[in-house]
């Protein structure tokens, strides 16, 4: 990908981050900021072929109501592909029982070009560690859709930052070039869903076997029944998280 080496740069500026002593925001809302307040002038120059330093990025954020930061936080990060970051509301019991924090692009849709897609899902680790103790080993991405195709190519050339991913709606294949980073991708777990009224349910299927195929043993695939590509409802997305969080396999009947 061409802005392979500025991806690589910005993990290692915003790795070091601390998070917040202060009391941290909790609930749903959104964070808005820029790549200067974000990274710092160095940071921030780094990134500039894709983002001003003054252009303004909005997250949408969901923490649990009982976030404690002695007990770091798992993460979900949301590629969609529309411009909106959020889940759905039934979800929040899910996320507050696995404390996990969601973090959603708002802007990142398929309109929007890919490398700004990437990086603002990249930039979400340091929007994070601003005010939160986030666990970077249950750091996962859920892409939705046309959202999918941009989480699978994060999940497949960041697997070290990754740990696992939901692919709804939609699926890519790496085609038949093995990714270079295959034993790290191998150790990560990936869940793929799809409606079976949905269009590109084979597609999903097929692209879940190639990644068993490859010795991707962590990799499973839901169908949901009598649904096209609405988002999933709080069982399935519960399974799914499940799965990726502990690997372990719920099966859900249909709703």
């Amino acid at each position: 990908m061409k802005n392979t080496a500025i991806t690589a740069l910005i993990i290692l500026l915003v790795s070091p981050l601390a998070w917040s002593e202060d009391d941290p925001r909790v609930g749903y809302f959104q964070e808005t900021v820029t790549p200067l307040e974000l990274l710092g002038e160095e940071g921030a120059k780094v990134i500039s072929p894709i983002f001003p330093s003054d252009q303004k990025l909005t997250w949408q954020l969901s923490v649990p109501e009982n976030y404690d930061p002695t007990k770091p936080a798992g993460v979900m990060v949301f590629i969609g592909f529309a411009e909106w970051g959020g889940g759905k509301k039934v979800w929040k019991p899910v996320l507050e029982d696995k404390n996990i924090i969601w973090i959603g692009l708002i802007g990142g849709g398929d309109k929007n070009p890919l490398n700004e897609r990437v990086m603002r899902a990249l930039l979400a680790q340091a929007v994070l560690e601003r005010e939160y103790n986030i666990d970077l080993n249950r750091y996962y991405l859920f892409g939705y859709s046309g959202g999918a195709h941009v989480a699978a190519i994060l999940a497949t050339t960041k697997p070290e930052l990754f740990k696992g991913a939901i692919y709804y709606g939609d699926a890519l294949s790496w085609g038949r070039n093995v990714p270079p980073k295959i034993d790290l991708i191998k150790q990560n777990k990936f869940m793929f869903m799809a409606g079976s009224r949905d269009n590109d349910v084979k597609e999903i299927r097929r692209v879940a076997d190639a990644y068993r195929e490859a010795g991707i043993i962590n990799t499973e695939y839901s169908e949901i029944m009598n649904v096209g590509r609405e988002m999933p409802s709080v069982s399935y997305f519960e399974a799914a998280l499940e799965f990726i969080d502990s690997g372990v396999a719920v099966t859900k009947e249909s709703e």
